[in-house]
């Protein structure tokens, strides 16, 4: 039975994923499509970069909503750690490749963030702080996400949390970085779209 709810959940993440709140916001405030500007995509920080700091920080936490919503359906209903973080995951692909969008969004930070928050909410505070660090050190802010995903499963794993929970967490990791790696080697962060 958690098969069917998973796979339920996964396509509804990956809808509710694919709702690019950078995108949206952007437009509604100055006009412009948010893939054409600065960093090329639909993230929190290249809103944060080219609107305003406030909706960037408002992105970013719309985009955690979207998974952390997905996890906190999936544990109403009952499904154990691994098929709800497999669930969320879908609304992690869904941010970085929106179907309403050309398949053209975000990095995916801010929705891992959102499955991070509910797991692991000390260990992800406490990723922050090193990967600010060594972001501010290297003089590109940001990557601050970069490190703190690559952070997470490893403080997980040193504060004891439960087997399951850390390889759900670096699931999502490892997740994440193919997703980059495809968006990286496809190059998809040069495109321009017409206004």
């Amino acid at each position: 039975m958690e098969i069917y709810k998973t796979i339920i959940l996964a396509i509804i993440a990956y809808f509710i994923g694919s709702i690019s709140f950078g995108y949206i916001i952007t437009k509604k405030m100055t006009g412009k499509d948010i893939r054409n500007l600065r960093v090329k995509n639909a993230g929190a920080f290249n809103v944060f970069l080219n609107v305003s700091s406030l909706m960037g920080i408002l992105v970013g936490l719309l985009d955690c909503f979207k998974t952390l919503l997905i996890v906190l359906v999936a544990q109403a209903w009952g499904l154990d750690t691994f098929h709800t973080v497999v669930a969320a995951s879908f609304g992690i692909i869904g941010h970085c490749f929106p179907i309403y969008y050309n398949f053209y969004g975000g990095k995916g930070a801010g929705s891992v963030v959102g499955i991070f928050i509910y797991f692991i909410p000390i260990e992800f505070l406490i990723s922050i702080v090193p990967a600010a660090l060594i972001a501010y050190i290297i003089h590109r802010l940001g990557t601050t996400p970069v490190f703190f995903i690559l952070f997470s499963p490893l403080i997980a794993f040193l504060f004891n949390k439960p087997d399951p929970v850390v390889y759900a967490i670096l699931y999502v990791t490892i997740l994440t970085l193919i997703l980059n790696l495809i968006i990286f080697i496809s190059k998809r962060d040069r495109r321009v779209f017409t206004e």
